[in-house]
């Protein structure tokens, strides 16, 4: 499992660099160029091919390294496993080198012993993550909210765009997140983020799949908190 610093793939999301020979604009790449570390193949905007293989994909599920959770993943053979340093996580993946969408589960001990709703989750996820995005220099802009179902309750999904600026540069993406009360005593969110650079509207439809058709489908495989188990 690769150890990539969270706050460096937020920057580098999209950024491309590759040397390989590239199509000329509008043609699909090449099958046999698609790779789990190129998504976008040999086209001529990577980035904007990688993101229209995930609008156009039928869905899947990913595990962690133990098969304790089961992680909902478009066109999900061509995701890395990936553990980020700098946020604390239980499961990561990323999707290209460049890291053209990200996608990460958190388990977290909930406040007062009960994981009773989505919505519970979700609050006290967000107060921890607020310092952790500050952090960050993150930016958000307005959250929007859509409630969807899992395991016949209610399921509370928020989606924003927004942007981190580094080294004079600025980065625009479109982030979702969901909380689920999986456990007896925590909470599960799983959380995306797909960058523009120049593709907003790919990166937005992306986005609004793990919205309107992703979130509903984790599979949770124990009944109880999963940990992440260290190698002997």
């Amino acid at each position: 499992m690769q150890r990539v610093s969270f706050l460096g793939a937020v920057i580098l999301m999209g950024c491309g660099g590759s040397a390989a020979a590239r199509l000329p604009p509008g043609k699909s790449p090449t099958p046999k160029t698609i790779t789990v570390a190129e998504p976008g193949g040999d086209a001529h905007d990577p980035h904007a091919a990688a993101l229209q293989r995930l609008a156009d994909a039928p869905w899947g599920r990913r595990n962690d390294k133990d098969n304790q959770l089961h992680a909902p993943l478009l066109d999900w053979k061509t995701w890395k496993r990936v553990q980020y340093w700098g946020v604390d996580h239980f499961l990561g993946f990323r999707y290209g080198d460049d890291h053209h969408v990200v996608a990460l589960a958190f388990v977290r001990d909930i406040e007062g012993g009960t994981s009773n709703s989505s919505e519970r989750c979700n609050r006290q996820w967000e107060k921890w993550a607020r310092p952790q995005i500050t952090a960050f220099e993150v930016q958000l802009g307005t959250i929007g909210q859509r409630v969807g179902e899992w395991r016949g309750e209610p399921l509370v999904v928020r989606y924003v765009d927004g942007y981190v600026d580094y080294a004079l540069k600025r980065r625009h993406f479109s982030a979702a997140w969901v909380s689920y009360p999986a456990y007896p005593d925590a909470c599960l969110t799983y959380s995306m983020a797909a960058t523009w650079d120049g593709s907003e509207d790919l990166a937005r439809t992306v986005r609004d799949r793990f919205v309107n058709e992703g979130f509903e489908q984790l599979l949770p495989l124990t009944e109880t908190r999963p940990h992440r188990k260290e190698k002997k």
